[in-house]
């Protein structure tokens, strides 16, 4: 994996470290000594000669009841596709992205390198959503729509085109063996997706990092943060809640005298005991996600034990905290709730059953991967499943996988099969042909031997 940094003192580290307990305290004073220093630190990826450089960015965090500076690394304005399809800062092209779908401006690269994003609904209380949400993932609609014509490019970004942005900039849509069990350690996810957070505008230059929590198992400095950001946007701010879902059901409120209670949809994040956080929306809130996510929720309807895929959810609230005697609560009442489907472990996105199939056997195989997210996008954006980032091909070798056999979706398999030769040739990407060989898919690409044999834990 090309995850080593050189920095300005001749010293090298690799990004991987910020996540390794033992290693963490040493890449932290690399960066430290590299902040507002030139030349800058630099990559292995090389273009016209020359090393892409990055920059380190200083972020102030809480660690253990202190708060504590600490840095992370970025990318140079527009060089994200220059890196190397195994780089870590490498940017996926658009065209096989879901922000292909967006409109310009909505996702714009500003000079600093940080991003400036639309949203569908600001995060100031008196925004309200840009009406009418056409731009919701409605599975049902899609597929009576047809691919007849495209639909209009999109002026906003919903709640989970900013869980897939958040996903992809953190880089926790790719994986490579060195990662190890490191996604299953939240302290460490969080903080991945801070960063990612704090190089994110939204609105008229409000950072993203400023409202957004993840709640997580095992997180010491989680419900403190939690307070913090819920006090600190106050009664004029909303939050954005981000953590894997343990349920989401009807509940009851409590009775009045002379009066039922009323029906109202809980979600419940995992861990969310530990933060004393209550996360409630209208009664129909239960419909339309069934609806907009129907994989999710039924995964959710399961019993733990049961459930094969995580669900990720991101909620757009209205916070505030509630005093009784000494015991704190945090109230979250949800403007909008996305939910992102992924793998239990390695919390890559899937949105079928044949992609965790697949997520699965390329972990077991040790293989590098990324998976393109698709945003707001319809169906009608062609993007593969995964992509291989391990093989020979410097661009990636894109893997599809078919799963119908109907007119319809035999039409769209045609259109992206001449895509993929057009691109990158006939025997230079990978498909499963599900519908008529359910239960066994092609040998994988063969990995290029480029000595991926270092493990990061």
């Amino acid at each position: 994996m090309g995850d080593w940094i050189t920095f300005p003192n001749g010293k090298k580290g690799r990004r991987a470290w910020e996540n390794d307990t033992h290693r963490v305290a040493a890449w932290q004073s690399l960066l430290r000594s590299a902040h507002d220093v030139l030349p800058r630190p630099f990559c292995d990826c090389r273009h016209h000669g020359h090393n892409l450089e990055l920059v380190v960015r200083r972020t102030v965090r809480k660690e253990r009841g202190q708060l504590a500076e600490a840095y992370h690394l970025a990318r140079m304005p527009r060089q994200g596709s220059l890196h190397y399809i195994d780089c870590p800062f490498h940017e996926v092209d658009q065209r096989q992205s879901g922000q292909a779908a967006y409109a310009p401006g909505v996702v714009q690269e500003m000079s600093d390198g940080s991003l400036r994003v639309a949203l569908r609904r600001g995060l100031a209380i008196r925004d309200v959503a840009q009406a009418p949400s056409t731009i919701e993932r409605d599975p049902a609609r899609d597929s009576a729509a047809g691919r007849c014509a495209a639909r209009p490019r999109q002026s906003r970004m919903t709640e989970l085109g900013l869980l897939h942005l958040l996903w992809e900039k953190s880089g926790t849509n790719s994986w490579h063996r060195g990662i190890g069990r490191a996604r299953m350690w939240w302290p460490g996810v969080r903080q991945r997706v801070m960063n990612a957070a704090s190089d994110i505008m939204v609105g008229r230059g409000c950072p993203l990092g400023e409202h957004l929590v993840l709640i997580g198992y095992g997180d010491e400095d989680g419900p403190a943060l939690l307070r913090e950001k819920a006090q600190s946007c106050g009664q004029n701010w909303r939050m954005l809640l981000l953590g894997k879902v343990d349920s989401l059901r009807t509940l009851r409120s409590r009775p009045k005298p002379g009066q039922p209670g009323r029906p109202y949809t809980s979600l419940r994040f995992d861990g969310a005991q530990d933060y004393h956080l209550m996360v409630s929306a209208s009664e129909d809130w239960l419909t339309r996600l069934s609806r907009r996510f129907p994989r999710a929720m039924h995964a959710l309807d399961q019993e733990r034990a049961d459930r094969k895929i995580g669900v990720i959810g991101l909620v757009t609230a209205n916070v505030q905290i509630r005093r009784d005697g000494t015991k704190l609560s945090v109230m979250a009442w949800a403007d909008d709730i996305a939910l992102m489907e992924v793998e239990p472990e390695t919390l890559i996105p899937v949105e079928s059953g044949y992609e965790l199939q697949i997520t699965r056997a390329l972990v077991e195989a040790k293989r590098a991967f990324t998976k393109p997210l698709r945003f707001d996008a319809g169906n009608d954006v062609v993007h593969p499943d995964f992509i291989l980032t391990d093989t020979h091909d410097p661009r990636g070798t894109p893997m599809e996988g078919f799963g119908r056999d109907d007119d319809r979706y035999l039409t769209r398999k045609a259109e992206k099969v001449a895509y993929y030769e057009e691109v990158y040739g006939v025997r230079h990407w990978w498909s499963w042909d599900v519908a008529c060989s359910p239960r066994q898919w092609p040998p994988f690409p063969p990995a290029a031997p480029d000595g991926q044999g270092d493990e990061d834990e």
